[in-house]
């Protein structure tokens, strides 16, 4: 299956390409990360266009789709592998910004607002820490499953020392921390 070999290689782009450094730094770079766009590269010269030939209508759709989807969930879990200080998550704001210009060759308004989501959760990485019970519950991020608003909370390189999960929403205490 073609779009297996793509999010696979994908992954190993991730791997082999994204810094640590890159999400835990002091300075933002001018640009996105090396491995985003790699990606993005990738994506736009090798794989859209490749598909928008023998494949059209309904059949694209549905590969652009469910490409989109499995590449929105293997960024996700790529992410949940970082800790992010405040000048990192704005690398990764610059990022998901070439990742969202990138998604919307795919044509998929539903692929779209998923990279979207991604945009919004970024913003739990970046606000100042007595903020976050104000934008807990706000717009998409109030249909996020609360265990997992945690998890991604706990990716701020801030989290232990600014004492993060008492400003979290009393809700989120029944989550198993």
């Amino acid at each position: 299956h073609s779009i297996n070999i793509i999010i696979n290689w994908i992954k190993v782009i991730f791997k082999s390409k994204q810094e640590k450094e890159d999400f835990n730094s002091l300075c933002v770079a001018q640009s996105s990360t090396r491995a985003c766009n790699e990606v993005c590269n990738f994506l736009t010269s090798s794989v859209i266009d490749t598909f928008k030939g023998p494949v059209d209508g309904d059949n694209l759709q549905h590969v652009m789709m469910e490409l989109g989807v499995r590449f929105h969930g293997a960024l996700l879990d790529h992410l949940l592998q970082y800790q992010y200080s405040i000048v990192g998550a704005l690398q990764l704001i610059q990022d998901l910004h070439r990742y969202k210009q990138t998604v919307h060759h795919f044509k998929e308004p539903f692929v779209e607002e998923l990279f979207e989501g991604l945009s919004k959760l970024t913003q739990l990485l970046i606000v100042e820490p007595h903020k976050l019970r104000d934008i807990w519950d706000e717009g998409s991020l109030a249909r996020i499953e609360h265990g997992f608003l945690v998890q991604f909370v706990k990716l701020r390189a801030d989290y232990r020392k600014s004492n993060i999960q008492s400003k979290l929403p009393s809700y989120s205490a029944q989550v198993k921390q």
